[in-house]
This record gives C-alpha cells, sequence and structure tokens, in this order.
C-alpha cells in the first residue's frame, strides 16, 4: 500500500460523493413519492422520511460498491473501491465503510484528516472497514 499512485485524498473524495449526493436527490424522490402512492397520499409518522433515505442510501452505496467498486460520482473522478486483505467487498465492508463515512459527512469531513497521519494514508472509514480506493 506504500504505491503513491492509489492514494486518493479528501478533495476528490468529496467532490464524488457531492456528485453522488446529487443521484441520490433522484433517488430519494423516487423512493419518497413511491412511498406516498403506497400509502393513499399521506404518510402521519415521522420517522418514516429519514428512515427511507437512510435505507435507500445505504443500499445505493452497497450495491455499486460491491457491482463494479465504484459510483457514478467515484468513475467520473476516476476511482473506485477496493478490499485491502484482496478479499471480494461483502456487505459488512460497506456497511461499517458506510456508517464511518456517515460520521464524516456530520463532522464535515474532518476525520479524512487522519489520512496525513497514517503509514498507509488510509482515512478511518479506510482503516476500519478493511477497504479503500484506488485510482482507475
Amino acid at each position: 500500500m506504500n504505491d503513491k499512485s492509489y492514494i486518493v485524498f479528501p478533495l476528490k473524495r468529496i467532490a464524488a460523493t457531492i456528485y453522488d449526493l446529487f443521484l441520490l436527490l433522484g433517488v430519494w424522490f423516487a423512493v419518497g413519492s413511491i412511498a406516498v402512492w403506497l400509502n393513499g397520499g399521506i404518510i402521519e409518522a415521522k420517522w418514516i422520511g429519514p428512515l427511507l433515505v437512510f435505507i435507500s442510501t445505504w443500499t445505493f452505496y452497497g450495491y455499486f460498491w460491491t457491482h463494479g467498486g465504484k459510483t457514478l460520482g467515484m468513475a467520473v473522478w476516476k476511482f473506485q473501491i477496493y478490499s485491502i486483505e484482496k478479499n471480494k467487498i461483502n456487505f459488512q465492508m460497506i456497511s461499517i465503510r458506510f456508517f464511518i463515512n456517515i460520521i464524516t459527512f456530520f463532522l464535515g469531513g474532518v476525520p479524512l484528516v487522519f489520512m496525513y497521519f497514517s503509514k498507509d494514508n488510509l482515512s478511518l472509514s479506510d482503516y476500519f472497514s478493511k477497504t479503500s480506493y484506488k485510482k482507475i
């Protein structure tokens, strides 16, 4: 992992995330529209919306990370996810990475600074999920 060509620094990660957020807006609108349509036009429980957003976001990233290793935003910025241990990426790795990335998002990307202090330039989500990004 000492090869510098495999390091994807925070600015590209954030740019790809912003790109994917625009795609996720479409997914959220579709899921929300279907939920409202199935419920007869009214959703009375306030927790249904955030739950649908959470599940659809996890499904979006989980599907694309396990099928091809990249989302559209990652493809545009020319990097993909891979397993550090050379295993096939599974949903446990994806889930750990997803939850740590949510924490990173709500902390304004500050945990990405860990990359600069890590021996292998891994972020917290890379380190705990045993996955990382590489340039394609």
